[in-house]
């Protein structure tokens, strides 16, 4: 079934004059790449996007228009550190007009892994959740233009504390689950952290709307406004959620 939606998916992209082009990188360079993730990688493909995964050293990504950083192996045991360099080069990249999509899970390794990173945005882990994450409570956003509920089917979760420079924007009125961060002199680059990487795998990308969620992020993150419609949302400025 899933083979003919992404048929579909790629006619709807062919005649809608939609092939967008825009390189995502899914960095490797800390742990190796898994295959829990080929699902997205070809729905991605499908909207028009070309996409590598890469061993490289992350700071030879500067051609990428998007960077992934997701759990690897499951949880990234084994996985090297981010350094504070990378960390300030990630953050460069998203300042110079760039994108970065990160997930969160609940293993300390991969924490310890992505800590110079999580700093630098401003996330921290927050609470674990021994149930499953639903929440229906967004910002008025184009990230979540067509979205009514998000969340996971699994019994496990974390949720983020947020920080400037990011904000959350989206949660279920306890926990916060998403949160974005734009550079104050430029309206084109962003990061999207999200606190469950199984949206990203097969086993979630189905559940509720985290699949419209995960098209309109890349969409969003590659400057793609026009396939990302909500006249009541502002690409330059975030609508908190507390307000």
């Amino acid at each position: 079934m899933r083979v003919g939606y992404l048929v579909g998916l790629l006619v709807m992209v062919v005649f809608c004059g939609g092939a967008w082009g825009q390189l995502v990188v899914f960095d490797n360079s800390h742990a190796p790449g898994h295959e829990m993730y080929d699902d997205l990688k070809a729905h991605l493909e499908v909207w028009g996007y070309t996409v590598e995964s890469r061993t490289t050293p992350l700071m030879d990504n500067g051609d990428a228009d998007v960077i992934v950083i997701l759990p690897e192996d499951g949880y990234s045991i084994g996985g090297s550190d981010f350094t504070s360099a990378e960390a300030a080069w990630l953050m460069a990249f998203v300042d110079s007009g760039k994108g970065l999509f990160a997930g969160m899970c609940l293993s300390e390794d991969y924490w310890t892994h992505i800590t110079e990173l999580l700093d630098t945005f401003g996330i921290a882990l927050g609470d674990y959740l021994s149930v499953p994450a639903h929440y229906t409570f967004f910002s008025a956003y184009p990230l979540f233009s067509g979205v009514g509920e998000m969340g996971d089917t699994i019994s496990h979760c974390v949720s983020l504390d947020i920080s400037p420079p990011s904000v959350a924007v989206a949660h279920d009125r306890i926990h916060d689950y998403i949160a974005t961060y734009e550079p104050g002199s430029r309206q084109d680059g962003a990061a999207i952290w999200v606190s469950h990487y199984k949206m990203t795998t097969l086993s979630g990308m189905y559940d509720h709307d985290n699949l419209r969620f995960l098209s309109n992020a890349f969409a969003w993150l590659s400057h793609n406004s026009e396939h990302v419609t909500n006249e009541n949302s502002s690409w330059g400025e975030i609508k908190m959620i507390y307000q």
